[in-house]
């Protein structure tokens, strides 16, 4: 049977920090992340900041400290015209066509917690992160690309994580006339998965992460 791969931020960011453990998670499934303190936490969270955005719950003492910003983007909706969406996922197949989350042809897929389209052809997409702040912009490009890619009247992504522990920001602007070389840097990052696989080569990157891997008993550095 032939191995399908379907990627996402989080898979590429896996193979790029050690293609021996994606293997092992995501191609013969034999190990999974374990849902710690720190998923409940970041679950928890999530849902909180999604029924404020909605209007369904104020935000309680443990983010309360948001509320401001959550004002501002409801702000956009209300008096600006601006359509909101929470939690919009994104799929395109190999030729970049759009296509469903759990179609067969889905190739990559793309989660944006906030999505905001202005009347101006502006969006706005922010993603919440509860744990340190450690933020790659890779993945900020890669919510513009998928905005880009379903909405072609936007012309301008301003994508953001929101640091939720911290209440800091960071963000960056992308515009549509540079998407096609942001699309160089993505494919070429996938390329390197997909030649994984045709090769079979899943070698092992030992780092300080390796005691928090889930692949022991199937990695000599995993302990």
């Amino acid at each position: 049977m032939t191995t399908k791969l379907a990627h996402s931020y989080t898979a590429l960011k896996m193979y790029e920090t050690c293609p021996k453990r994606y293997y092992h998670q995501r191609i013969t499934k034999e190990v999974k992340d374990s849902a710690g303190a720190a998923t409940v936490y970041g679950e928890r969270v999530h849902k909180q900041l999604e029924d404020a955005l909605k209007g369904a719950a104020p935000l309680p003492a443990e983010t309360v400290s948001l509320q401001p910003l959550c004002d501002v983007l409801a702000t956009h909706v209300a008096k600006g015209g601006a359509t909101l969406t929470i939690e919009q996922e994104y799929t395109l197949n190999s030729d970049l066509q759009p296509t469903g989350w759990f179609d067969a042809d889905a190739w990559l897929r793309f989660k944006l917690d906030v999505l905001i389209i202005r009347p101006d052809a502006k969006a706005i997409v922010v993603d919440w992160k509860t744990g340190k702040r450690r933020p790659d912009f890779d993945q900020l490009e890669m919510f513009a690309l998928a905005t880009f890619a379903f909405n072609p009247e936007v012309t301008a992504v301003t994508s953001m994580f929101v640091w939720t522990k911290e209440n800091a920001t960071d963000r960056e602007t992308y515009k549509r006339e540079h998407a096609d070389g942001m699309w160089t840097k993505l494919l070429t990052r996938i390329h390197r998965v997909e030649k994984s696989l045709e090769t079979g080569n899943w070698p092992a990157k030992p780092s300080g992460l390796c005691k928090f891997c889930p692949c022991k008993g199937f990695c000599e550095f995993a302990s």
